[in-house]
């Protein structure tokens, strides 16, 4: 393969994101690269281990040629391998869902905590193993989490900062200090001061563990 480019200046063209919120894929980009007229002084020399395939439009034909990457490659694989947590399309879902339901008003951090309660009890071994099962378990006939009986969970509208806060939390950052509950602070229940530790208050809630 060519490892340099002879007398032409090359600018990098348009990268497109596109990223789609409901089936955790990766963000992928494209790359346009486009000769210009005048030639450079020296020749770009390419590492090996960080080079990618681009196409130059020359006239009426295609050359294949060589460009250093900037970045890494975002390879949908390769990305998806920073996820400590790999979750199917419904569980990924239902996340983003509960977490915009609870803590839709909250800011990122925020939004973060709640999404880290439920992973900390899909975790636990005293809850079900999977996201939909926490999220929708019910306990003495009485559910966990309130937007599952009242209809939110299905009426919300996924923020990007939600679709951020889950995705650093599938990333393995977690703030809760092992919460495994949370309230309101408008909550007028004394059952969680009585019955568990708190841990942190952070915007409208606060986390408890047992």
């Amino acid at each position: 393969m060519r490892r340099c480019y002879r007398n032409a200046a090359l600018a990098l063209g348009a990268i497109l994101f596109a990223s789609n919120t409901f089936s955790n894929s990766c963000s992928l980009t494209t790359l346009g690269v486009y000769a210009a007229e005048d030639a450079l002084a020296e020749e770009v020399k390419l590492s090996e281990s960080t080079v990618q395939t681009a196409t130059i439009q020359t006239g009426e034909e295609n050359v294949e040629t060589e460009v250093q990457a900037d970045e890494p490659d975002p390879d949908p694989s390769r990305v998806e391998e920073q996820y400590i947590y790999r979750l199917n399309e419904k569980d990924y879902i239902t996340l983003l869902k509960i977490v915009e339901a609870e803590a839709g008003t909250e800011d990122l951090a925020g939004k973060m905590l709640v999404a880290n309660v439920i992973m900390n009890r899909v975790n636990s071994g005293s809850f079900p193993d999977t996201v939909t099962e926490v999220v929708y378990q019910k306990h003495n006939g009485r559910a966990q989490f309130s937007p599952t009986v009242d209809g939110r969970i299905d009426s919300v509208r996924i923020s990007p900062y939600t679709v951020e806060a889950v995705s650093r939390v599938m990333q393995g950052e977690d703030n809760s200090n092992g919460a495994l509950y949370f309230r309101s602070v408008r909550c007028t229940s004394t059952w969680f001061d009585n019955a568990l530790t708190r841990v942190i208050e952070h915007g409208n809630h606060i986390f408890y563990i047992p």
